[in-house]
């Protein structure tokens, strides 16, 4: 009796071993763009500042978060850590490059990143995205007389591609 319960219960963890317990829900090859929701007008990203920095970003009923060291030597790195945007979890920034207007100011940041779903598959994904910023002029600075105001950056619009590995 005790024999017949261990056998059956041996065929049972080998049977259920072999069943996957969460199917892939991502097809390996498989692209998906990912377009911020942005109003007209833009997204704040606040101050202006290195490294390109935007918290919060709105896209496909979540959000994520930017930032980028684009002068990083020997290579740009940073992240962009996805909160409910699709499976994406955390991705590292493995390239980045930036057109610049003429007082300096990033125009356009181009990135690539690399990262795993968070769906518990353990999938990886690599993609692009490209940002394009623009700024106003603050009427006044910070601390003791006035300061120097700088410029807040508006996100204008973010596309990502998403490349399922």
């Amino acid at each position: 009796m005790i024999l017949k319960r261990a056998l059956f219960l041996l065929v049972l963890v080998l049977a259920l071993g072999a069943i996957p317990l969460k199917a892939q829900d991502e097809t390996p090859g498989s692209q998906s763009t990912i377009t911020a929701s942005i109003a007209s007008g833009g997204f704040s990203c606040g101050r202006a500042s290195y490294p390109a920095y935007c918290y919060g970003v709105p896209a496909l009923g979540g959000t994520f978060w930017l930032d980028v060291y684009y002068n990083a030597y020997p290579h740009a790195n940073g992240f962009i850590a996805f909160n409910n945007v699709a499976d994406l979890g955390y991705s590292t920034v493995v390239a980045a490059s930036v057109v610049k207007d003429a007082s300096g100011l990033v125009t356009e940041l181009d990135v690539s990143f690399a990262g795993v779903t968070n769906d518990g598959d353990n999938g990886t994904y690599s993609g692009t995205g490209k940002f394009v910023f623009s700024y106003y002029k603050m009427s006044s600075g910070s601390g003791r007389g006035g300061g120097y105001p700088g410029y807040v950056q508006i996100l204008q619009s973010a596309t990502l591609t998403i490349n399922y590995n």
